[in-house]
């Protein structure tokens, strides 16, 4: 029976599936991460580029204006120094056009070019024109005005050109910021796409290594069923099982049921033997329990990390999710839900951010207040989350998904995502919005300081029968004490608490 016992233990390798998926989401959230700010330092570069060749297209405006002025100053009237600085501005004109031909942001733009060369060659006409201004002027005023018309035609056909290339650098840079920014949002929804899928992948894993494992203990089960029947004397003959699978199950019922032949000889001489075998097989269907408990524990861990995950890329404090679930549970009981119910919804109320994996981080991260296009995709993790967790039918992803997408929602209809009201809003999305509110405010967060408790009491009555449900409120603030407590509970936990050992304390409530 001790060779059973070290067989049965083998089925806590299934754990190894699920350990090694969530390696795998951390990994592709990682790759994301680091390939976003690939993109986006690729973005500013493609910015900078744009400067330089917008500084350089400016400085050859305003050096072929001056060479203009300076042009028809000298035709008019001797200028002594008229020749060096046409000749120092004609060749800081002549090196700017030249750093803009050879400028990595014209790669591959084969029209601005052209209108780069264009511009060189009609500059040597320019030139030419300039030199010759002042001896046309003074041989000949008909010659002379010849002369200015031809230079002026020259220049308006220059600035023209300038004006050409001026359009095609903003297209240029408009065309590749938005290929980057759809680069990123192609990634943001692959990842997206890969965590769901994971997701359900372990879902079904779990489902289908469960059932089997069921399946074939009821079928051991029958066969120690009428080995015990056997031992009481309730039955002449044990019911010996046949297995055909090659699998570490029917491995072990083999060894039982070679086991139950020889007993079955035995029995009759050592019934003390049969006594120790009844007691190691209770064992075994002891640890079998807890191999279950344990994957349950695995699904509620899993789920507590996910939540954990998307505050760590806010930047929020870790145990944001912790205090929520704990103020989640108690405000629940003192509704007057059920310990179970109330239990569900703490374990769950992790969960109530997930959808902000789907937030970029300039805009999650931004330590100012948000631009009203910037708020509205900040809103939209709350309809990320719901759809990552709607499809499951097992209770506490139904749960989740409901606080995921109403916790948003205001007791006067003017919350998000779908603008409902009143007791539209279920009750887990009503106690989570309460419950995470009072730690937000009470948090440092990257845009603001924490709030007094003072100041957060005044909001919450005045806000009692608007933002929130009134209550709850009065629930909260009778009992505001004992949250304060429970904020001071979990602060002082020592930071090492492994999520294993906070997820078993989830289980025990009075």
């Amino acid at each position: 029976m001790e060779e059973l016992l070290n067989k049965l233990k083998l089925i806590h390798k299934v754990n190894l599936v699920f350990y090694l998926a969530i390696v795998l989401v951390l990994m592709l959230i990682f790759t994301f991460m680091v390939t976003s700010s690939y993109t986006l330092k690729t973005l500013e570069k493609n910015h900078n580029e744009y400067n330089q060749v917008n500084h350089y297209e400016s400085m050859i405006n305003k050096n072929l204006k001056s060479l203009d002025h300076l042009t028809i100053e000298n035709s008019l009237s001797l200028n002594h120094s008229y020749e060096t600085q046409s000749d120092e501005i004609y060749k800081e004109i002549t090196n700017n056009l030249e750093m803009l031909r050879k400028h990595p942001f014209f790669n591959g733009a084969k029209e601005s070019m052209e209108i780069i060369s264009r511009i060189q060659k009609r500059l040597i006409g320019y030139k030419n024109i300039t030199d010759s201004l002042e001896n046309e002027v003074k041989e000949s005023f008909e010659d002379g005005m010849y002369a200015v018309s031809a230079l002026t035609t020259t220049s308006n056909i220059i600035f023209k050109e300038l004006n050409d290339l001026n359009a095609q650098i903003g297209n240029i840079s408009q065309a590749r910021t938005e290929e980057l920014s759809k680069v990123i949002e192609s990634r943001r929804k692959l990842v997206i796409f890969f965590v769901l899928l994971m997701f359900i992948f372990m879902f079904f894993i779990n489902r289908m290594v469960v059932k089997s494992i069921l399946q074939q203990l009821e079928f051991l089960k029958t066969g120690i069923n009428s080995f015990f029947d056997f031992l009481s004397r309730k039955r002449k003959n044990v019911i010996h099982m046949s297995y055909k699978a090659d699998d570490e199950i029917s491995h072990i019922g083999k060894l039982i049921d070679s086991n139950m032949y020889i007993a079955e000889e035995l029995l009759s001489q050592e019934r003390e033997e049969t006594l120790i075998i009844e007691r190691k097989v209770k064992e075994a269907t002891k640890e079998i329990t807890e191999l279950n408990d344990e994957l349950e524990d695995t699904q509620r861990e899993i789920i507590f990390t996910l939540g954990a995950i998307a505050e760590e890329r806010s930047k929020e404090t870790g145990n944001h999710v912790k205090r929520v679930a704990e103020y989640s549970y108690m405000l629940a009981r003192m509704y007057g839900m059920s310990a179970e119910e109330a239990l569900l919804l703490k374990n769950a109320s992790p969960m109530h951010d997930i959808g902000k994996i789907g937030i970029p981080d300039r805009i999650l991260n931004k330590p100012g207040r948000f631009t009203d296009k910037e708020f509205e995709v900040m809103k939209a993790h709350a309809e990320i989350g719901h759809e990552m967790l709607k499809h499951s039918h097992r209770s506490i992803f139904e749960v989740a998904s409901i606080v995921a997408y109403e916790h948003h929602e205001k007791y006067n209809g003017t919350g998000y995502p779908r603008g409902i009201k009143g007791e539209e809003i279920h009750i887990y999305g009503r106690i989570t919005a309460v419950a995470d509110v009072f730690d937000a405010l009470g948090s440092d967060r990257v845009y603001k300081k924490a709030w007094s408790i003072e100041k957060i009491v005044k909001l919450f009555k005045e806000e009692r029968g608007e933002h929130f449900d009134p209550v709850l409120i009065d629930l909260f603030l009778d009992n505001l004490d004992k949250f304060l407590e429970t904020k001071e509970r979990i602060d002082s936990m020592d930071d090492s608490t492994s999520l294993s050992k906070y997820i078993e304390d989830f289980e025990k409530v009075e």
